[in-house]
């Protein structure tokens, strides 16, 4: 990883043809941002000591069990009257979560900086485009987190190809990624064979590829106990790739099955109460209209015959989805004999659809690409440390200059200034039942 010189940005300085600078890097943020509109958010410490115990600083509650079972009641005989039995009621649990840090470094040399600074010299102040560029790459790898299951996994590695360690025609590289629009060029992520498992190491990726699902970089990737393989995951540098270790993201919380620990309770305790309802196409079929009627009767078996007051929730899904669900559209040709005039008309749509099944649909090219999932964004909560911010470095200072940490006793500073932004936040779900999603869904070819 290298900070950027005044070698990097002369393409930028004065002599440059252009009045803007193309930024080749893409940035996701969705859903970020439907929770944040939709969810709550609290404020909250890192932890919190209560009685010499030290606990995790916000939690939810939720009804996990009934009570006051209905009985038929006996009535009196000749000589006796019935007897009450005792009664029960409700059990109720809270699950909890402490916020999760997360930061992003940009260091920018001096003379790049000078050789951009003013009409004169330069196009696009650097310093600037740099600060805008490192946020929009920082909210990129909050959202990766945010998508996935709490161990720090951005996605499952396909095929990997190690290079000679080197740029050019020898970059290593990892194709067959599901969701290569989650990483950002120069972020370093490690490999582990499996949640839980010993890292394999890490690298660095040079470039992202989100159309061709690749990664590439100029380091080899590693090999410790082993090289990388296929099924590997990539998590983000500084997780432990241990199971609920990272941000509680969405696949953590939307999920079916009976097994594990869920913000601290062992959902296996409560069989059914947090699994969310699926329907799992198993890699075939597709989508069609009537899968509406078919999620309306799961959910209202889940969660009882009022259901159709439900609260309000949005579908969050790759755009691959978005084609897959087209063909409801096209599959039965749906024209207008007056449109177009004496030509023919134009019914390839431009954009995909606003809504399905009467939710609203957030595409996103960070989702997973085998599902969608209902989101009922007023069942979760941020619990948030500190929102996105600059780091200061002193009280007042965003910006530090670099010590030399050479070993050289008159070596001082480098000719460099660095700053970072920050956030800490973690994610509450204890309505889990209240979710929905599809699984195992084909993808449909749009390449």
């Amino acid at each position: 990883m290298a900070l950027s010189t005044e070698l990097a940005v002369e393409a930028i300085e004065l002599e440059a043809y252009v009045q803007e600078v193309p930024d080749l890097q893409a940035h996701f943020n969705k859903l970020r941002t439907r929770l944040e509109k939709g969810g709550k958010k609290i404020q909250v410490s890192f932890q919190t000591n209560r009685g010499g115990t030290q606990r995790a600083p916000f939690w939810a509650g939720t009804r996990v069990q009934g009570g006051a079972a209905i009985l038929q009641f006996g009535n009196d005989t000749a000589t006796t009257a019935p007897i009450w039995t005792r009664g029960s009621a409700g059990k109720y649990v809270s699950m909890c979560a402490s916020p999760v840090r997360f930061a992003n470094v940009c260091e920018i040399s001096n003379l790049s900086q000078q050789a951009t600074d003013g009409k004169e010299r330069g196009l696009v102040k650097f310093s600037r485009e740099e600060m805008d560029k490192s946020l929009l790459a920082f909210e990129n790898g909050i959202e990766a987190v945010l998508n996935r299951d709490g161990s720090g996994t951005i996605d499952v590695v396909g095929t990997p190809s190690s290079g000679t360690g080197s740029a050019g025609p020898t970059f290593s590289k990892i194709t067959g990624l599901s969701n290569a629009a989650s990483f950002v060029d120069q972020q370093v992520v490690q490999v582990f064979p499996s949640v839980g498992g010993t890292t394999r190491g890490s690298f660095t990726i040079s470039y992202v590829d989100p159309v061709a699902q690749t990664i590439y970089s100029a380091d080899a990737l590693p090999s410790t106990g082993g090289a990388t393989a296929s099924g590997d995951i990539l998590v983000i540098q500084g997780a432990t790739g241990a199971a609920g270790s990272s941000v509680y993201g969405k696949d953590y919380w939307i999920q079916n099955g009976n097994v594990g620990t869920k913000g601290g309770i062992d959902i296996s305790q409560y069989p059914g109460r947090f699994s969310s309802p699926t329907i799992n196409f198993n890699n075939t079929g597709t989508i069609t209209n009537s899968t509406s009627q078919r999620i309306q009767s799961i959910r209202m078996r889940a969660l009882g015959d009022d259901l159709a007051e439900d609260s309000k929730a949005f579908w969050y899904a790759n755009p691959v989805q978005g084609v897959a669900l087209s063909g409801n559209y096209y599959v039965p040709g749906v024209t207008r004999l007056d449109e177009g005039g004496d030509r023919v008309p134009d019914v390839a749509k431009k954009f995909m659809q606003d809504t399905w099944a009467g939710d609203e649909v957030v595409w996103s090219s960070t989702a997973e690409p085998t599902r969608m999932d209902r989101i009922v964004p007023k069942s979760f909560t941020f619990g948030q440390l500190y929102p996105t911010r600059l780091h200061e470095w002193t009280p007042g200072n965003t910006v530090a200059a670099v010590p030399a940490n050479t070993g050289n006793s008159t070596d001082t500073y480098y000719d460099s200034t660095m700053f970072a932004y920050e956030e800490a936040f973690n994610l509450l779900c204890p309505e889990m039942k209240f979710q929905f999603f599809l699984q195992g869904l084909p993808i449909p070819a749009d390449s």
